[in-house]
Parts: structure tokens; C-alpha cells; sequence
């Protein structure tokens, strides 16, 4: 008789341990249904050509906007639309000018003290010329008339008048070595403010920009999403707007660093309109960027920059700058099992799930398909219907602690 209690209480002790580990541990059902992976993001239209507006690339720093025309203003070939402030060119140019003027002075100034120079050495060296051949025509070298002294006095006066002539040609040699490089900076000079003045006048020729064609005025955004505005400066060659090409026009959307996932070039994306909630536009991802970049500067959250090409053209509804919310369907099937991720276990190359099997679970080697960050497709091991655990089972726990 204690046989058998003893028998029947282990047997109910088994039975209560297998229902409180089926109790203890979440399960849920597979169900095979539609499958659609989503990805919602936010962006704006943008045009797919346009003819960008630049800021003039002949001034060598930055210019002030005196005046710009307003966002998405229809504009005709010819037109002004924007114009920058010349004040600080038209000083320069009077500076430039008194400058050049200076030089031309120093210059003037340079030439005469050298003729004068000239002058002077011309009539020295020929005074002494004069000498030389007076002392040699005269020379003193009769032994029986002159006394010795007077003749070496006589020797020395002549080789000292042939000194001096060479002397003068010397000096007179190295000052028109050193006017010439005088001059030579002069000009150098000169050459450097003209060059200047030819900048700045160029600079004041180019105030005012004018649409190569007809079309939509669109400003630029700079990198902190600014609009360019009188008073702001802006670097030469920078993009203040452009004139977009209206009949074909594409989204750009930002998606999140960490949701970024499967998405590639072709598949499908379904654009709505802040302004038309009710206009729904098809196309595809023509690309994406490479790497995640910071729209923000002080954010640091980075964003993948998709670029979807829209079925639609000519459409009246689509402008550029237009903000929109965007659906990527990155994954789809008319049928397919989906699990949440954390019911998937890894080792190296193999995955499984834990399938309940009346009272126990059993590991099951699956193949997955594609995942986001929280569920995954199942290729094969499942069927609809099944039932898995949500987390590792009690018992499988302990045989992996053991």
C-alpha cells in the first residue's frame, strides 16, 4: 500500500512540475498569413533635374545677400533673382585705385632719380677721364729735370685717376643693377593691384543673378536647413536655389540608422503628402545612401538618405519642398510565417526554436528568412499552427546551466 502512494505522489508531483513549466513559460502560435514588412519614414519631394543657382565664383571670400527672391516664385529667363551687396568691392576699388596711383607716382619718381644718376656719373666719369689722359700726356718721368719723389708722386696720381674711373664705372654699374630691381618690384606691385581692382570689378559686375530659364524659384537649403536671406553671407560657388524640372519629381526620405534594414533598390514605397493625406503616389527605391549621416548638428541621430522614383509625372499636386511620410515595403509575400525574434535561438550557423509537444518542448532546427529588428520570416521547420516558446523553457534552461 505505501508502494503504491509512494508511486501515485510521484506521478502527481511529475504531472504538477510539467504544468507549472507549460504555465511558467509564454508560448505562441505560428500562423500562416499575408506578410508585409514596413518601414515608415518621413522626407520631402525634390525634383530628379535642375538647374542649380549658384553664388558667383569670382570673389575669392564671401559675399552678403542684399536681396533674394522668395521661395517657389515662377520666374521668366532673365529675370533677377537675387542680388549681393557691393559696398565693400566699390571701397576696395577706390583703395585698389589710389594704390595703383601711388605706384605710378613711385615709379615716375624712380625714373628721374635714376636719369639724374646717370647724369652725375656720366659727367664725373668724364671729368676724370679728362684727368687720366692729362696725367698720362704730362707724365713726369725725366730723371735729369725731376726729382725722384716728384716722379713717384706723378706715378701714383695717374694710377690713382685710373682707380677712381673704374671705381665710378662700378658704382655706376651696381646702381642701375639696383634701380632695375627697384622698378622691377615697382611694376611687380602695380601688376598685384591691378589684378586686384580686375577682381573686384568683375565682383561688381557679377551683383546680380538672373535665371538661365524659365521656371519655379526653389532656395537651397544650407547644412543647418536654413534658407538663404538678405544679410547672410555666402561662400563663392555655393548653391543658393534652383530651377527644377517639374514633370518628373522624386522623394527623399530619411530613415533611421537603426531601422534602415532591407532596403534596396527596387522595391516598393508608398508616398502620402502632408498637404494631400488623401493622394496616395507608387514607386521604388532608385538608391540609397551609403553611409547613415546627421540631419541636425547638435543631433546625433543618424539617417540613411532613400531616394524613391514616383510613378507619377506631371502631376499638379507635386512640388518641390512638399513634406511627406513615406511606407517601404522592404518584404512581401501572399503567405508566409512570421515569428517574433526573441523566439529564435542562435549558435554559430544554426537556428532553432523550442516547439511545445503536449506538456514538453522540443528544439526544432529552423531556416530563417528576412529580419527586422523584433520578427522574422520562417522559410522552413515551422508550420501554421504550431506552437513555440516565447523564451527558453525551464527544464532546457537547467540543462544548459548543467
Amino acid at each position: 500500500m505505501s508502494k503504491i502512494s509512494l508511486i501515485i505522489c510521484m506521478a502527481i508531483l511529475l504531472m504538477s512540475c510539467s504544468n507549472e513549466e507549460k504555465l511558467s513559460t509564454p508560448v505562441i502560435q505560428v500562423v500562416e498569413d499575408k506578410v508585409l514588412f514596413e518601414i515608415y519614414a518621413e522626407g520631402e519631394l525634390e525634383a530628379v533635374k535642375s538647374t542649380p543657382i549658384t553664388a558667383p565664383a569670382t570673389s575669392r571670400r564671401p559675399q552678403t545677400l542684399a536681396w533674394i527672391m522668395p521661395q517657389f516664385t515662377a520666374v521668366k529667363a532673365g529675370d533677377v533673382v537675387a542680388r549681393f551687396d557691393g559696398s565693400a568691392f566699390q571701397i576696395e576699388v577706390d583703395e585698389t585705385n589710389f594704390e595703383i596711383q601711388k605706384l605710378m607716382y613711385s615709379m615716375m619718381s624712380k625714373d628721374r632719380e635714376i636719369g639724374n644718376n646717370k647724369f652725375s656719373f656720366s659727367a664725373e666719369s668724364q671729368v676724370i677721364d679728362y684727368e687720366y689722359e692729362l696725367a698720362k700726356q704730362f707724365n713726369i718721368d725725366d730723371p735729369l729735370l725731376y726729382t725722384k719723389i716728384e716722379m713717384i708722386e706723378a706715378g701714383d696720381n695717374e694710377e690713382f685717376l685710373k682707380a677712381k674711373s673704374d671705381h665710378i664705372d662700378k658704382v655706376e654699374v651696381n646702381f642701375e643693377e639696383k634701380s632695375q630691381t627697384e622698378k622691377a618690384v615697382l611694376e611687380s606691385s602695380t601688376q598685384v593691384q591691378e589684378a586686384k581692382l580686375e577682381m573686384n570689378n568683375a565682383s561688381l559686375s557679377a551683383l546680380e543673378m538672373v535665371a538661365p530659364h524659365a521656371g519655379l524659384f526653389v532656395l537651397e537649403p544650407s547644412w543647418d536647413g536654413s534658407l538663404p536671406e538678405p544679410g547672410k553671407s555666402v561662400f563663392p560657388g555655393a548653391k543658393l536655389a534652383s530651377l527644377p524640372d517639374l514633370s518628373q519629381m522624386q522623394a527623399k526620405i530619411f530613415v533611421p540608422e537603426v531601422e534602415a534594414i532591407g532596403i534596396k533598390e527596387g522595391v516598393t514605397v508608398d508616398v502620402s503628402l502632408h498637404a494631400f493625406p488623401d493622394s496616395l503616389f507608387k514607386g521604388t527605391v532608385s538608391s540609397i545612401s551609403q553611409t547613415a549621416q546627421p540631419k541636425e548638428r547638435d543631433n546625433p541621430v543618424k539617417y540613411f538618405t532613400v531616394l524613391v522614383a514616383l510613378d507619377a509625372a506631371n502631376n499638379d499636386q507635386l512640388k518641390p519642398g512638399q513634406r511627406l511620410a513615406a511606407s517601404i515595403h522592404v518584404e512581401k509575400q501572399e503567405l508566409g510565417l512570421v515569428v517574433p525574434i526573441q523566439t529564435i535561438f542562435r549558435a554559430q550557423d544554426s537556428a532553432w526554436v523550442y516547439l511545445q509537444k503536449g506538456n514538453d518542448f522540443t528544439q526544432t532546427p529552423i531556416t530563417t528568412g528576412f529580419c527586422s529588428s523584433s520578427l522574422c520570416t520562417i522559410e522552413s521547420g515551422l508550420n501554421g499552427g504550431d506552437v513555440i516558446a516565447l523564451s527558453q523553457p525551464l527544464s532546457k534552461e537547467t540543462e544548459t546551466e548543467s
